[in-house]
């Protein structure tokens, strides 16, 4: 009796658990962790669909990297600017503390040019479903515009935000290097002044 006992404990807990890893296995789409949105931070206003073309002018990748601010001189005008570029871990939209100074560029450069707007763009590695990616790449997008509102005290009515999802990689999504060049939040401002 005490051995049909334990064999019906463990058939019952063989239950459970394969219960359980149906549930973790739906709930997880694609493998990835869930996606955990802090609904604390806002969208922005009129922001643009994500099939819209940002009106701020697209930087290469190769410039994105540089997280420096440049002036270069044109005919009569010369253009200011500064580009950024955060990366991500996997399934993740939290900002990491090593690219506090590369955002504090950014913030500089808008309270030094207080007409200047940004749109940050989100993105993600090809890994998931395209819903999740589009949702975490948002996602990504949002916690840089907070992080500059909330470190920076910079008005969120001058930051728009945009996910692509995996629709703009820069790199290969076939290497671990790649896709983590992949996993990106970017932005550059440009502002032009007559001479």
């Amino acid at each position: 009796m005490k051995k049909i006992g334990i064999l019906l404990f463990i058939i019952i807990m063989a239950v459970v658990m394969t219960a359980q890893a149906k549930v973790r296995t739906e709930y997880r789409a694609g493998g990835l962790f869930p996606l955990i949105i802090d609904d604390s931070i806002k969208d922005c206003l009129n922001c643009p669909s994500p099939t819209e073309q940002p009106t701020i002018p697209v930087k290469k990748a190769s410039d994105s990297k540089k997280h420096k601010a440049s002036a270069v001189v044109k005919d009569n005008q010369e253009n200011v600017s500064v580009g950024l570029n955060v990366e991500f871990d996997t399934a993740k939209a939290l900002i990491k503390e090593k690219y506090h100074n590369d955002i504090k560029k950014v913030a500089d450069f808008m309270k030094e040019k207080p007409n200047t707007k940004i749109v940050i763009k989100g993105h993600t590695d090809s890994i998931g479903k395209k819903s999740y990616n589009m949702l975490l790449s948002r996602a990504r997008a949002k916690s840089l515009r907070q992080y500059l509102i909330n470190k920076f005290d910079i008005d969120g009515s001058r930051i728009t935000t945009i996910g692509y999802g995996f629709n703009k990689p820069i790199a290969s999504n076939d290497t671990e290097e790649g896709r983590q060049k992949n996993r990106r939040a970017e932005a550059f401002i440009e502002e032009v002044k007559a001479k």
